[in-house]
C-alpha cells in the first residue's frame, strides 16, 4: 500500500470511534501522505523561515533591554543567558540530525535538496489569539494523533509508552497541532452536484464529499457579497467571477454566511465563532435585506458623469436630477432602459436554464450581469438570482452525478 493507506486503514475503524472531527483527519491526512522523513523537512523549513522575524524581534528586545541596563553586570548577564540560548538552539539542531541520520525511517531517502512545499503550513492559525482550553483540547487531540502513528508504524524506532516521546516524534506532533490550528480558517468542502433524474437543473444540489485544503483559495478574503463561484472538477478546485470587477476591486469569495440567506446579526455571529473577525464588508456596512424583504427597488443607478461615484436611487422619471456628488444635472432615463434590459436578459437566461441550454445560458448571463453592474449597484433581487443561476451553470462543468437513466436517454438521444 502506497501513501497514507498503510497507516490509516490499519486504525481506521479507531479513528472513526474516537468521535474525531473531519478536520482532525485531515489534519492527520496532511502528516500520512507526506512520510515522516518528509514531515521532518517539512518542519525545518518552517523553523527556518521563522528564524529571521524571531531574529528581528530579538534583536528589537535585546536593544530595548540594553537600553536600560545601568551596570556592567547586568549587561554581562544579558549576554551569558543568550549565549545559553544558542547553545541550547544548536544541540537541538544537532540532536534532530542525529535522529534522522541513526534511527532512520521507512521511506527512501531523497537528496539534501528534495523541494518541500511548505504553503499550506503557511497560512494563518491564529495561535497567538487562542485561549489556553482550545489550545488544551488541540494539543491533547495531536498527542493522540501521534500515539496512533507509533502505533501503525509511521516511525522507524517509535517510543515505548513509559518513556518522553523522541525528537522525531515530537517534531511531527508539533506539525499536528499546528495542522489542527491552520485547518479551522483554510479548509475547504469539495462537493458534487447531483442532479434529477427528470431536469438538469431543477431539483439540483450539490452534495458535500469531503474537506482539502487549497492554500491559493485560503488566502481570499471573505465578503458577504462574493465576487467569485467555486466548482470542483476531480480534486481541482476552480474559481469563476459571477460579477464584473473593476481594476482595484477586492476578489473575494464567501466563507459560508451569505447575505441573500443570512441577517446581518447571524452572518456577524457565525464568521466571529469560526472565523475570529468582524465582517466590515460593504453589504454589512449598509445592512442589505435578505431575499424575504429584497426587491428590485432598492438597486442605484451610478451617474453617467464620468468619474463621479454618485449613486442614486431607482426613478421613473425622465426629468434631470442634479447629482450632488458632481454637482452637475443628470438624467438617468438611459440607466434605466438599460437596467430594464438587463432584467429581460435574465429572464432569457432562465428560460435558457429551463430548456437546458448550458452554454447560451452562461452567455446571457455573463453579458446582462456585465452591463447591470456598468449602470448599476446592489442590492437587486433579480440581479441576485441570476448570479445565483450562474452559479449553477457554472457548477455544472463541474463535478456531477446524474442517475444512469438519464445517461442513457442522453446517449440515445447522440
Amino acid at each position: 500500500m502506497a501513501t497514507y493507506h498503510k497507516y490509516e486503514c490499519k486504525i481506521l475503524a479507531l479513528l472513526i470511534g474516537s468521535g474525531m472531527s473531519v478536520l482532525s483527519m485531515v489534519g492527520l491526512r496532511m502528516v500520512t501522505q507526506e512520510g515522516p522523513r518528509k514531515c521532518l523537512k517539512i518542519y525545518e523549513g518552517l523553523e527556518r523561515a521563522a528564524a529571521p522575524l524571531a531574529a528581528a524581534s530579538t534583536t528589537t528586545a535585546t536593544a530595548s533591554a540594553t537600553r536600560d541596563v545601568k551596570s556592567s553586570a547586568s549587561s554581562k548577564s544579558a549576554r551569558r543567558r543568550i549565549r545559553r540560548r544558542k547553545l541550547r538552539e544548536s544541540l537541538r539542531g544537532e540532536e534532530i540530525a542525529e535522529t534522522t541520520e541513526e534511527k532512520g525511517t521507512k521511506e527512501p531517502r531523497g537528496g539534501d535538496d528534495e523541494d518541500v512545499d511548505t504553503t499550506p503550513y503557511n497560512l494563518v492559525t491564529h495561535a497567538d489569539r487562542r485561549a489556553s482550553k482550545d489550545f488544551l483540547e488541540r494539543s491533547l487531540m495531536a498527542a493522540f494523533l501521534l500515539k496512533c502513528l507509533q502505533r501503525v508504524g509511521f516511525f522507524a524506532c517509535p517510543t515505548p509508552d513509559n518513556e518522553v516521546p523522541g525528537v522525531e516524534e515530537i517534531t511531527v506532533a508539533a506539525l499536528l497541532l499546528r495542522n489542527l490550528q491552520l485547518l479551522q480558517f483554510n479548509a475547504h468542502e469539495f462537493f458534487e452536484t447531483r442532479t434529477d433524474a427528470e431536469h438538469r437543473f431543477r431539483g439540483s444540489r450539490p452534495v458535500y464529499l469531503g474537506v482539502a485544503i487549497y492554500p491559493g483559495v485560503a488566502r481570499f478574503n471573505h465578503d458577504c457579497y462574493p465576487a467569485v463561484t467555486r466548482y470542483f472538477v476531480g480534486r481541482h478546485i476552480v474559481i469563476k467571477a459571477i460579477r464584473s470587477l473593476r481594476p482595484g476591486d477586492v476578489i473575494a469569495e464567501n466563507y459560508g454566511p451569505i447575505f441573500t440567506k443570512k441577517t446581518l446579526a447571524e452572518r456577524q455571529r457565525a464568521l466571529a465563532a469560526r472565523y475570529w473577525f468582524r465582517c466590515t464588508c460593504k453589504t454589512c456596512q449598509e445592512d442589505w435585506p435578505c431575499f424575504e424583504n429584497l426587491t428590485n427597488d432598492s438597486v442605484r443607478l451610478r451617474c453617467p458623469t464620468a468619474g463621479c461615484s454618485g449613486l442614486h436611487s431607482r426613478v421613473r422619471v425622465s426629468k434631470p436630477i442634479k447629482c450632488p456628488d458632481c454637482q452637475k444635472k443628470i438624467c438617468l432615463e438611459d440607466r434605466l432602459a438599460c437596467l430594464r434590459e438587463c432584467e429581460a436578459l435574465y429572464e432569457c437566461g432562465l428560460a435558457d436554464m429551463e430548456n437546458e441550454r448550458v452554454d447560451e445560458a452562461i452567455r446571457t448571463f455573463c453579458d446582462a450581469l456585465k452591463r447591470f453592474h456598468e449602470v448599476a449597484c446592489p442590492p437587486h433581487r433579480a440581479t441576485h438570482l441570476a448570479e445565483i443561476a450562474l452559479s449553477s451553470c457554472l457548477a455544472d462543468y463541474g463535478n456531477t452525478w446524474r442517475p444512469a437513466g438519464v445517461l442513457k436517454i442522453a446517449r440515445l438521444e447522440k
